[in-house]
C-alpha cells in the first residue's frame, strides 16, 4: 500500500493547534526530613503565559509557601507536619481545568522513592490505595509525543515524502533508533546540549522537509529517506531529553523509567501514523480529486508556521 501525500488532510487539523504549546506535567517532590514532618517542592510550568495556578491540598498542616518565579516555572515550597496523622492523601486543585498531569515523587526516609501520576481526571491520590510504579513514565511518554505539535507535524511530513511499507519501516526504524541514542545519552548526562538551540532546530527540520516534499522526487529527502529521518532523530532525541530531565528519573530504576519513557514516545509515534493512515484510507473513499491541493496547502501552512516557530526560538536565543 502506497504512502500518499494525502495525509496532510490530517496535518490541516494539527495546524489549527498553531498557537499550543505543549502543555509540560507539574512536578511534587515530597521529601521526609524527619519522622511526620516532609519537605514540599511543587513547580508548575506556563500554559501560553500563563501559571496554571495549581495547589496542593493534603491532610497535614502546612506551613507558608515560598514561592520562586523565572520565565517558564512556578516553584514553590513549603513544610507539612503530619506528625498526628501519617500522609494519606494529596489533591491538586485546579489541574480538573487543565490538560496536564502532575508528577508525584515521595521519598519517605526509611524507604526508596515512589513515583504516583495524578491526572486531570482524577485530582486526588489516596497514598494507602495507590500503587506506586514506575510506568507512569510510559505515560508521560506518549503524552509528550502527542502534545509535542512540533514533533507531530515532523512526523507527518516525513510521511508525505515516503512511499511503500518497506519505506516507511525504514524511516520510522532510523528515527526511532536516531532519537532513543540522543535521549539515552542526554538523560544520563553523557551529552548536554543548551534546550534552546535544539528546539530552534526541530522547527527548521520542519521546514526543511516541508520545502523538500514540495520539491518532488528531485530533494536529496525522497532519496534518502531513511538517512535524513535518522539525522534528524538524533536532533528530537535532544528535544524529547530536555522535556525529561524537567521531570527527572527516580532514584531507584532509572534505567527502567528512561526506557518506559522511550516507549512511551514510540507509542505516541505509532498512534500519530495509525491515524494519518486511516484517514488517508478515508480519504480515497470520497468523490474527490484533491490530492496535490491538499498536499501543497499543508505543506505551505506548515512550512509556514515551522518558520515562525524557527524565528520566534532564534529571536529567544539573541534576546
Amino acid at each position: 500500500m502506497s504512502i500518499s501525500s494525502i495525509r496532510f488532510l490530517f496535518l490541516l487539523f494539527f495546524c489549527s493547534a498553531i498557537n499550543a504549546h505543549e502543555v509540560r506535567p507539574s512536578l511534587l517532590k515530597l521529601t521526609e526530613f524527619e519522622s511526620g514532618s516532609w519537605h514540599v517542592e511543587f513547580k508548575q510550568p506556563q500554559d501560553q503565559g500563563r501559571f496554571l495556578n495549581l495547589k496542593v491540598i493534603t491532610n497535614c498542616e502546612s506551613t507558608a509557601a515560598r514561592q520562586r518565579m523565572s520565565d517558564s516555572a512556578l516553584q514553590e515550597s513549603f513544610d507539612l507536619n503530619c506528625r498526628h496523622e501519617p500522609l494519606r492523601m494529596i489533591r491538586i486543585e485546579g489541574l480538573d481545568r487543565t490538560l496536564s498531569d502532575t508528577m508525584v515523587t515521595l521519598v519517605p526516609m526509611a524507604e526508596g522513592s515512589r513515583n504516583y501520576l495524578i491526572s486531570s481526571n482524577d485530582i486526588v491520590l489516596e497514598l494507602d490505595a495507590a500503587e506506586p510504579a514506575i510506568p507512569v513514565y510510559l505515560l508521560l511518554g506518549i503524552e509528550h509525543l502527542l502534545l509535542g505539535i512540533d514533533h507531530v507535524l515532523f512526523v507527518l511530513v516525513l510521511l508525505t515524502i515516503v512511499s511503500g511499507w518497506k519505506n516507511l519501516l525504514k524511516v520510522v526504524t532510523s528515527f526511532t533508533v536516531a532519537h532513543s541514542m540522543t535521549l539515552g545519552l542526554s538523560a544520563l548526562g553523557i551529552v548536554t546540549v543548551s534546550q534552546a538551540p535544539v528546539e530552534a532546530m526541530i522547527a527548521l527540520s520542519i521546514v526543511l522537509l516541508a520545502w523538500e516534499s514540495l520539491k518532488g522526487k528531485t530533494g536529496l529527502v525522497n532519496r534518502t529517506p531513511w538517512l535524513v529521518a535518522f539525522a534528524f532523530g538524533l536532533l528530537h532525541g535532544l528535544g524529547f531529553a530536555s522535556a525529561l530531565a524537567e521531570i527527572g528519573l527516580p532514584q531507584f530504576g532509572a534505567l527502567v523509567a528512561l526506557l518506559l519513557f522511550n516507549i512511551g514516545i514510540e507509542l505516541g509515534q505509532l498512534i500519530v501514523i495509525g491515524i494519518a493512515l486511516g484517514g488517508a484510507f478515508l480519504y480515497r473513499r470520497l468523490p474527490w480529486n484533491l490530492d496535490y491541493q491538499v498536499a501543497a496547502t499543508g505543506l505551505y501552512l506548515i512550512g509556514g508556521v515551522a518558520t515562525y516557530w524557527a524565528i520566534d526560538r532564534l529571536w529567544l536565543i539573541l534576546a
